[in-house]
């Protein structure tokens, strides 16, 4: 059973994420909109302050998957870390710990492996083009041949 245990005295985490990536920016830009429990750091793994205050981070491969560092210096990688991201917006705690749970974190690293693997293809198209352009690239997506209308549901 895959569960974590989110920590109960946390003043301060530190986010290492890709500076370059649109999605990636984008979701930094939504978590500091947020009224927040406790104090979120991003800084961009591509950066030379991330060296500084995390010597050693680029070994544990930031590139692959996002990296949340505890002020007590426990790691999370991952769906764990977009996790704690979440829980550190007060209005969203709740759902940060379901989705920590046994139940949902399974189902929630699957959707952060296809995420990470693809950020930068779904990056170009949904958070680096205006948004013309995104509707042009996604009208050109094929539409599902359906029978009697109806895709994915039997009549």
């Amino acid at each position: 059973m895959i569960k974590m245990t989110i920590p109960k005295n946390i003043s301060t985490v530190e986010v290492y994420y890709d500076g370059q990536c649109g999605m990636c920016c984008t979701f930094h830009e939504w978590i500091n909109e947020q009224q927040r429990a406790y104090e979120v750091k991003f800084i961009p793994y591509q950066s030379e302050r991330a060296e500084l205050l995390f010597p050693g981070v680029m070994a544990l491969d930031p590139a692959s998957e996002m990296i949340v560092r505890t002020n007590d210096g426990e790691l999370f990688r991952g769906a764990q870390a977009w996790v704690l991201c979440l829980y550190s917006c007060s209005s969203y705690q709740k759902v940060a710990v379901k989705l920590g749970g046994p139940l949902l974190l399974p189902v929630a690293i699957k959707a952060c492996n296809v995420l990470a693997a693809n950020r930068h293809k779904l990056s170009k198209v949904f958070f680096g083009k205006k948004d013309k352009i995104v509707a042009k690239e996604l009208h050109k997506m094929p539409t599902p041949k359906c029978e009697r209308g109806a895709c994915g549901y039997d009549a």
